[in-house]
């Protein structure tokens, strides 16, 4: 059975685990016993919080989500043109409120 890792996922995991590695041969460079013994809680600790700052920082897709594009069509298609807005009145009016007539008189001054 094969399992999909996704290539940043299984990046962010190695990084984390060479993290762990690097923090326990550190600690073993500093113990005070005989002989040596690197501290597994503390770089299980680091490359726990390297793997969630990863996580965090560049993302990892959820399980079964698709993370490619949908394909394009290469073809092209035709659409109608929309149809005229018949609500529109002349002069600018709500379409509810009649439209001023042109009657050829000009408007008397009150």
């Amino acid at each position: 059975m094969n399992v999909p890792i996704d290539v940043g996922a299984g990046l962010i995991f190695l990084a984390s685990v060479a993290v762990g590695y690097i923090v326990h041969r550190h600690t073993q460079a500093a113990s005070t016993t005989t002989p040596p013994t690197g501290d597994i809680g503390v770089s299980f600790t680091a490359g726990s919080a390297t793997l969630i700052a990863l996580a965090f920082l560049f993302g990892v897709p959820a399980p079964g989500s698709d993370s490619a594009p949908a394909p394009t069509t290469s073809q092209t298609q035709h659409t109608t043109p929309a149809a005229p807005n018949h609500t529109a009145v002349p002069g600018g009016a709500a379409p509810d409120v009649p439209a001023p007539q042109a009657t050829g008189a000009l408007p008397s001054p009150r």
